[in-house]
């Protein structure tokens, strides 16, 4: 039993959330990457010679950086909530508007997974990459696609989750 005494918590969550732990730590990895670039380029720029390309390698990082982290937060229920129209409502009920909405956003999470896919293959079919690095940009597509896909099955876990009315504690969430 969870510690709201609802419904046991699912043997996927620790596995789900291990996965969405993975792709936040490669996320923040990227992250860190582009914070090493950007100092490098600083310090180099102090010295009359900036380093070439280094917005290119930031925004391509970023861009599949943030991506990755969306399945960690939505695991740990950590977007933004607005309860003040649901404050007097039934716990049931709060559960199970919780739960189509996790659902309604995992149809949304599929519809930009569906056109980052597709933008993906339309810059490796085009051969797009950076101006001055020349890095092929669909790899930061296929990253970030990949990281919706997991996000899409996530959000249909939580909305599982809130249906049943589970509400894990912070070490349950945790994995």
């Amino acid at each position: 039993m969870n510690a709201s005494g609802g419904a046991p918590v699912h043997p996927i969550r620790p596995r789900l959330m291990r996965l969405a732990e993975g792709a936040a730590l490669a996320g923040g990895l990227l992250l860190l990457l582009g914070i090493a670039v950007t100092c490098f380029s600083v310090i180099r720029a102090q010295f009359g010679r900036p380093l070439l390309g280094d917005t290119e390698i930031i925004e391509l990082a970023t861009g599949a950086a943030i991506a990755l982290c969306l399945p960690y937060a939505q695991m740990r229920g950590a977007n933004v909530m607005v309860d003040f129209f649901t404050t007097r409502l039934s716990q049931r009920l709060k559960d199970r508007i919780d739960a189509v909405m996790a659902a309604v956003f995992a149809v949304v999470v599929v519809v930009l997974a569906a056109r980052i896919v597709q933008g993906g293959f339309d810059a490796r079919r085009r051969e797009r990459a950076s101006m001055f690095l020349e890095i092929p940009e669909w790899w930061s597509y296929a990253v970030a696609g990949a990281a919706c896909v997991l996000w899409v099955v996530v959000c249909l876990f939580t909305a599982f989750e809130a249906w049943r009315g589970v509400r894990p504690t912070t070490d349950e969430a945790s994995g």
